[in-house]
């Protein structure tokens, strides 16, 4: 079969699903990765055999001109590489991909990684996205999501029904890869570590205001790490001069983009995500396959991931009490008890979020569509 998948990054295809990439592609599928090139990856030599096809996107903001123009050039591509199956991600190519796939009369799964701020707001843009959702999704054969709670939020708003929505439980992260691996730092402070996109929503100022009131507490016992790409010019994301700030000032540590996390996760002692909602968090995912305890708001797409006060805690969304009471309790854990918190946090990805297991239903939902 030719199946295409289709987002807004090509770095993001790959890294949260390069290993569903790989194993299709050895499975003899022609397989075509759809997105805007950033440059950060070689994909087609990452993944041998794959193809890619680089587009124009403007991944914010709505543009009437722009988007028809996506809708155009994704009706081109299909009509020129005829697939079988189509993936879209993200919500420029869910939304106007699966218009594009319908016009050239192809067979498209519309996967909803995270319904985020489009399905929270009550603004006019909210309720704009959510019509063009209600409207094109009609139109793909399948609509996915990640957890129950965003199932029920598109039943709720008369996005697809019962029959239409299936749940993947998660992207899935690679177990092989992201393993427990010995720190080589030889300080012996608690490093606490925040991956993400510096936004609002992730929960960036309950973790900023949590490293402050903390590092009053224990000094320089304590270490505060940021990593992931930095919010610019998005509403509510966090600029670069911002962050210097709080570097500058010792609040936290930033440490950019790498291609290779688990280098930094195997650094610290546990993750922290005070997200205000995800799909499944991938990042928790690859901090629990790697044996670290999560601390993490209780919210969706977290909530699923941890056990609370087993392989981590829980802690109340946008509540800074709460997430210092956590990670001070965190603190004052012996090394034994963080060492069980992330063994049994270990046992719990491989048994319900292993990338094998997604994989196998890629392969199941390929033949069954």
């Amino acid at each position: 079969m030719k199946i295409m998948f289709v987002a807004n990054y090509m770095w993001d295809i790959y890294i949260f699903r390069a290993g569903v990439l790989r194993a299709l592609v050895n499975d003899g599928h022609d397989v075509i990765a759809v997105a805007p090139d950033d440059k950060r990856i070689d994909m087609e030599k990452a993944i041998p055999g794959l193809r890619t096809i680089s587009i124009n996107l403007n991944k914010r903001g709505m543009n009437p001109v722009e988007d028809l123009k996506l809708v155009r050039d994704l009706y081109k591509i299909y009509k020129n590489e005829n697939p079988d199956l189509i993936f879209h991600y993200t919500i420029k190519p869910n939304i106007y991909g699966t218009l594009a796939a319908k016009l050239a009369n192809k067979k498209s799964v519309a996967i909803l990684t995270g319904l985020g701020y489009s399905f929270i707001q009550k603004s006019a843009i909210s309720k704009i996205a959510i019509f063009l959702y209600k409207f094109s999704l009609k139109f793909s054969k399948e609509i996915w999501v990640l957890n129950e709670d965003d199932k029920l939020t598109l039943l709720s708003k008369n996005i697809g029904n019962k029959e239409k929505i299936f749940i993947l439980p998660g992207e899935g992260t690679d177990c092989e890869r992201f393993k427990p691996l010995k720190k080589e730092r030889e300080n012996n402070k608690i490093v606490f570590l925040m991956i993400a996109r510096a936004f609002l929503d992730k929960g960036f100022k309950e973790y900023e205001e949590s490293a402050k009131i903390l590092k009053e507490k224990y000094k320089e016992k304590i270490e505060f790490w940021y990593l992931g790409a930095l919010g610019e010019n998005a509403v509510s994301g966090i600029t670069k001069e911002y962050m210097d700030k709080l570097v500058k000032t010792g609040v936290l540590n930033y440490l950019g983009t790498v291609d290779k996390p688990e280098l930094i996760i195997k650094e610290c002692d546990a993750i922290v995500l005070p997200s205000y909602r995800e799909g499944i968090s991938k990042t928790l995912l690859e901090g629990g396959a790697m044996g670290k305890p999560i601390i993490a708001s209780n919210v969706t797409g977290c909530k699923e991931i941890v056990e609370n006060n087993k392989t981590g805690y829980l802690v109340e969304v946008k509540n800074v009490d709460d997430l210092v009471e956590k990670m001070d309790k965190f603190i004052n854990l012996s090394d034994e008890e963080r060492e069980k918190m992330g063994k049994l946090g270990r046992e719990k990805i491989l048994k319900e979020f292993d990338e094998k297991i997604i994989i196998d239903i890629y392969r199941r939902k390929i033949i069954e569509l």
